[in-house]
C-alpha cells in the first residue's frame, strides 16, 4: 500500500510542498537520498528570489533597452543624415525599416541557434557582433553601403532581441517568472526616453572630422549610430560573467551543469552556503527528455500546425491582426516623428494641420531649389523642441506601461484593449484634423500610446493557447507585429510624400478597429486549456 510523503521546505520567503509517493516497506536509508531529488522547476523555486533574479533582470533589460534603441535610432539618424546620404522619402521610409526586416527574417534562425547552441553564446556572439557592426555602420560613405552594412547589424541585433526574453525567464522560478517578464520588458519604454536624451546630447554637436580614404566627413549622427550600440557592448560584457540558463543545461543532458546553476542562485539568493541547499540531484522529466530529443524542425512543425486549424486558428488569426495594426501605428509612426516634429518646427505657423505644415515646408524647399537653380536645397539641421517633445512621448509611453500594468488587476484585458486602442484610434486621427500644432502634438503623443497594449496582447495570448502551443503563438504573433512595423514605416513615408491625411486616417481606423475585433476574446479572465502537460518555461517569449 502506497502513502503520500509530504515535505515542507522553506527557502527564504519561499515555502513549498513536495509530494512523493512511497511505499513504507522501502523507507530505508534511501529514502533520505530519494528526498533530495525534485525537479528543475521545485529546485528553482527552493533557490528562492532575491538579489541575484534582480540583478539579471536589470542586464537583461538593458539588453532589451538597447535593442529597441538599435530599432529606433534611424527616426533620428535619418533627418541628420539626409544631406550626406542624399536622401528621399522613399529611400527613408524603406531604410527605416530595415531594422525590422531583419528581425522577421531571421527570428527563426536564431530561434534555433538558441535551442541547439545555448541562449548564453547566442546572445554573447551576436551582440558582439551588431556592436561592432554599429561601428562600422558609421563609417559609411553612402546609401547603399550604409544600407547592407545596416541590415547586417541589425540581423545580430536580432540575435539577442530573440533570445533574451527566453534568458529573462529561464532564470526565474514559476511563481515570479512573469513579474520579473513585466518589469524587464519596461526596460523598452526607458529605451524610448533614453534615445531622445542620447540624440539631443550629441546630434547637436559640431563635429565635422574629413576622412579622405573613404570620402567622408565624420558628423555626429555617425557618432549617434555608435552610441546606441552602448548598452549592447555593456551587456555583453556583463554576460561573460553570467552563466548558461539552468532549463537549457537540464534539456541538454547536463543535469549537473544545471543544479550548480540553481544552486548559485540559491546562495547569492539567501547568503547561505551551497551545502545548506536541500537539493542534491534533478529528476528527469519524461516532457523535457521528449523535448530534448526532438529535431528542431519537427517541433516548429508539431508546434506551427494547430494553431492554423480550428479552433486556435480564429484566436491567432486575432492576435496577429491586433500586433500589426499596434506596430504599424505605433512603430511606424515613431520612425518618422522626428522628421515630423522637425518640420513643424521649422514652420513659423502654429495654426496649421500637421499636414499642412509639411506640405507647406516641402513646397517651400522646392521653391527654393528652382529660385536658386539648384537640383534640391537640403537642410538637416534639427531642433530641439523635436528632442524635447520626443521625450515627452518616451515618458507617455512608459507611463501608459504602468498604468497597463495596474489597471489589468482590476479589469479584463478585453476591455483595455478596446478602450486604448479606440481612444488612441480617435486621438490619431484627431491629430490631422487639429488645426493647433500644440494640440495636435498632444494628441499624437495619446497615438503612441498604443503600443503599451503590445505587452498586454501578448498575456491575452499566453492565455488563449494551450501550453504545449503557447510559445509559437506568441512567437508568430510578435512577427506579423513587426511586419507591421516595417510595412507602417514604408506606407507613412509614401503618404507623407503623396496624401499625408490617408496615413493618420488610416493607422487611427485601423487601431479602432483593431480595438472592436478584441470584443470577440473570451468574457473569462482566463482561457482553460485544453491540454494537460503541465506548465513549463516557454522556449521562446517575445
Amino acid at each position: 500500500m502506497e502513502v503520500k510523503e509530504r515535505w515542507n521546505v522553506a527557502v527564504g520567503s519561499e515555502q513549498i510542498l513536495i509530494y512523493k509517493m512511497a511505499n513504507p516497506s522501502s523507507m530505508d536509508k534511501n529514502t533520505k537520498k530519494s528526498q533530495t531529488s525534485v525537479s528543475l522547476d521545485d529546485a528553482m523555486l527552493l533557490s528562492g528570489f532575491g538579489i541575484y533574479n534582480i540583478l539579471h533582470m536589470l542586464m537583461s533589460g538593458l539588453v532589451l533597452m538597447g535593442m529597441i534603441m538599435q530599432c529606433l535610432v534611424l527616426g533620428y539618424v535619418i533627418p541628420a543624415a539626409q544631406c550626406d546620404l542624399e536622401l528621399t522619402t522613399q529611400q527613408k521610409g524603406w531604410l527605416s525599416a530595415i531594422p525590422f526586416a531583419a528581425i522577421i527574417l531571421t527570428s527563426y534562425f536564431w530561434g534555433w541557434c538558441g535551442d541547439t547552441q545555448g541562449r548564453r553564446s547566442v546572445m554573447l556572439y551576436s551582440m558582439t557582433g551588431s556592436t561592432i557592426l554599429s561601428i562600422i555602420v558609421s563609417f559609411a560613405p553612402e546609401l547603399i553601403s550604409f544600407a547592407v552594412l545596416q541590415f547586417l547589424s541589425s540581423i545580430f541585433m536580432a540575435g539577442s532581441s530573440s533570445i533574451v526574453y527566453t534568458y529573462l525567464g529561464e532564470f526565474n522560478n514559476i511563481r515570479h517568472r512573469d513579474k520579473m517578464m513585466t518589469v524587464g520588458s519596461s526596460f523598452i519604454g526607458i529605451g524610448t526616453i533614453v534615445l531622445p536624451c542620447l540624440a539631443w546630447l550629441i546630434l547637436p554637436l559640431e563635429i565635422s572630422h574629413t576622412i579622405p580614404v573613404l570620402n567622408i566627413t565624420y558628423r555626429s549622427w555617425r557618432l549617434l549610430v555608435v552610441a546606441t550600440a552602448a548598452p549592447f557592448a555593456i551587456g555583453t560584457v556583463l554576460l561573460l560573467f553570467a552563466s548558461e540558463t539552468p532549463k537549457f543545461l537540464f534539456v541538454t543532458g547536463r543535469h549537473e551543469e544545471a543544479l550548480e546553476v540553481v544552486k548559485n542562485i540559491y546562495v547569492i539568493n539567501t547568503r547561505r552556503s551551497r551545502e545548506s541547499f536541500p537539493v542534491k540531484t534533478l529528476i528527469l522529466e519524461d516532457a523535457t527528455t521528449a523535448y530534448a530529443k526532438r529535431g528542431i524542425l519537427t517541433s516548429m512543425k508539431e508546434q506551427t500546425l494547430p494553431l492554423l486549424k480550428p479552433p486556435l486558428l480564429k484566436w491567432i488569426s486575432l492576435a496577429c491582426f491586433v500586433q500589426f495594426g499596434i506596430f504599424a501605428a505605433t512603430n511606424g509612426f515613431y520612425i518618422w516623428f522626428p522628421t515630423i516634429l522637425n518640420s513643424l518646427r521649422s514652420n513659423d505657423s502654429a495654426n496649421m494641420r500637421i499636414c499642412d505644415v509639411l506640405d507647406a515646408t516641402r513646397k517651400a524647399t522646392i521653391e527654393a531649389a528652382a529660385a536658386s537653380n539648384t537640383t534640391a536645397i537640403c537642410d538637416d539641421s534639427i531642433y530641439i523642441s523635436t528632442f524635447l517633445r520626443s521625450i515627452y512621448i518616451g515618458l507617455t509611453f512608459f507611463t501608459m506601461y504602468i498604468i497597463v500594468a495596474i489597471v489589468v488587476n482590476f479589469v479584463a484585458k478585453k476591455y483595455i484593449l478596446l478602450a486604448t486602442l479606440t481612444i488612441t484610434g480617435l486621438c490619431g486621427i484627431g491629430a490631422h484634423v487639429t488645426p493647433q500644432v500644440q494640440v495636435a502634438v498632444t494628441l499624437f503623443a495619446i497615438f503612441q500610446m498604443s503600443g503599451a497594449c503590445i505587452g498586454l496582447m501578448n498575456a491575452v495570448s499566453v492565455e488563449l493557447f494551450p501550453t504545449k502551443y503557447r510559445a509559437m503563438g506568441v512567437c508568430l504573433s510578435m512577427m506579423i507585429g513587426r511586419t507591421g512595423s516595417m510595412v507602417g514605416s514604408n506606407l507613412i513615408g509614401l503618404f507623407l510624400e503623396v496624401n499625408c491625411g490617408a496615413g493618420f486616417y488610416l493607422f487611427g481606423g485601423l487601431l479602432i478597429v483593431s480595438g472592436v475585433a478584441c470584443l470577440s476574446l473570451p468574457n473569462n479572465k482566463k482561457t482553460k486549456s485544453t491540454d494537460n502537460l503541465p506548465p513549463t518555461c516557454d522556449r521562446t517569449q517575445l
